[in-house]
């Protein structure tokens, strides 16, 4: 029974949720992305950009941000743990949609054509420094003040780091925004920067603006007047920031946050060592007190239920979130895979069959999610569904016939599988 439980709560931190990327191990979380979400969209309304902003969050202590060739940003566990409000975190991102925006990607093109021996390349830019780079073990090591002369770098000029640092900062002064946070967040960086070797002589000599240079722009823009700081989002974030600390297990950080936080943190923390009693004991003084204000502490309750085992219990408490949020992929994964097909009526296999097609069509390279409709498809003899899926899960991914392959399946008579096998070839290079 003990060698069980441990086994659960080992995959319960990987389903928080880590999806291998070639950057890092990435993490999927809806409460996270809604938020990150709601920061870009007010930044986008501000600068009156006409774009989508792709992004996504990996799970890295390093504190860092930056934005690849393919204009999608990357922000990692170490940068939310380490911003004390949201306004930090808004200032980094509008900083790596400054680079976007001002088009200093497409300028460095050029550049990246002459990088040698290297794969693929993405360009690394934040608000304390910028790089490029796209190996997953140099990523590991990066923070955002890191300044290198490698030849396997290319930087941001010290000019486009200082447009894109004003971008932010004339950012916040459309949104009427001021808070210290932000130069707390540059030390913090300088900090770690220093007691990793990287000396104040090589940052002087790199690309990138000083951290006191950095620090006197931000005083001189911001007047710290009249401040629209919003307090109910900084609440929001406060409690994503609480739930990345109790996954990373950052006691240091953990004792810094207010109490209702800490305890959120301790929550996940006494679940990750395995004392599910106190876990719930901390986590359900946190319900009853935020009630539905917070309907992802009952999310967080399910994925820690669910680590233990507990699945028919943690699946009514996804399904209150996906009562509240519907478009909750994560949430409706779990319900999905977890649903003992066996004891449906065919009409209700069918239901769920075309219910969840939005779960393969967006993540079609999920085993689970793939074997769950391969169980459906059987069980209500869904032959060409039978043929494509168990080509899919098992083909070579390192076959170049793969488009050739799935030609053969883009004509099926059922509509909803040509759709999908059309989508994959799109996708499919």
């Amino acid at each position: 029974m003990v060698v069980i439980k441990k086994i659960f709560i080992y995959i319960f931190f990987f389903l928080f949720i880590f999806c291998k990327s070639s950057y890092a191990s990435k993490i999927l979380d809806y409460e996270t992305e809604i938020f990150l979400k709601s920061l870009i969209n007010e930044i986008i309304q501000a600068n009156d950009i006409n774009r989508n902003i792709r992004f996504a969050v990996l799970a890295n202590n390093n504190v860092n941000a930056f934005v690849d060739q393919n204009s999608i940003i990357y922000i990692t566990s170490g940068l939310i743990e380490n911003c004390n409000d949201y306004v930090a975190l808004l200032t980094v991102i509008a900083h790596e949609i400054g680079h976007i925006d001002n088009n200093h990607i497409k300028q460095k093109e050029i550049g990246l054509k002459k990088i040698k021996n290297i794969n693929s390349i993405s360009n690394l830019s934040i608000i304390a420094g910028s790089l490029i780079s796209k190996n997953p073990e140099i990523l590991q090591t990066l923070t955002l003040s890191s300044a290198t002369t490698s030849d396997y770098f290319i930087n941001f000029s010290k000019d486009q780091e200082r447009e894109a640092d004003y971008y932010a900062l004339n950012t916040l002064k459309k949104l009427n925004l001021y808070s210290t946070s932000i130069i707390d967040l540059l030390k913090t960086i300088e900090k770690n920067s220093l007691s990793k070797g990287i000396t104040k002589d090589r940052l002087k000599i790199s690309t990138h603006p000083y951290f006191e240079e950095r620090i006197d722009i931000i005083n001189y823009l911001n007047e710290k007047k009249n401040s629209n700081f919003d307090f109910e989002t900084n609440n929001k974030f406060k409690f994503i920031k609480a739930k990345f600390l109790g996954y990373s297990g950052n006691i240091e950080k953990i004792y810094e946050l207010e109490e209702n936080y800490e305890r959120y943190a301790n929550s996940i923390l006494n679940a990750k060592d395995g004392n599910l009693k106190l876990s719930m004991e901390e986590l359900n003084k946190l319900i009853k007190k935020y009630d539905n204000n917070n309907i992802f502490l009952y999310e967080t309750k399910a994925d820690i239920l669910f680590s233990f085992g507990y699945i028919d219990e943690s699946i009514k408490f996804y399904k209150k979130v996906i009562d509240k949020y519907g478009d909750n992929y994560y949430a409706q994964i779990r319900i999905f895979e977890n649903t003992e097909i066996e004891e449906l009526t065919h009409f209700e296999a069918e239901t769920l069959f075309i219910e969840n097609l939005n779960l393969i069509n967006n993540f079609y390279n999920n085993k689970n999610i793939l074997l769950t409709y391969l169980r459906l498809s059987e069980y209500n003899k869904k032959t060409e569904w039978i043929n494509f899926l168990n080509y899919w899960i098992n083909k070579d991914n390192n076959s170049l016939n793969t488009k050739v392959n799935l030609k053969k399946f883009k004509n099926a008579e059922d509509k909803n599988l040509s759709k999908l096998v059309e989508l994959i070839y799109q996708n499919t290079k």
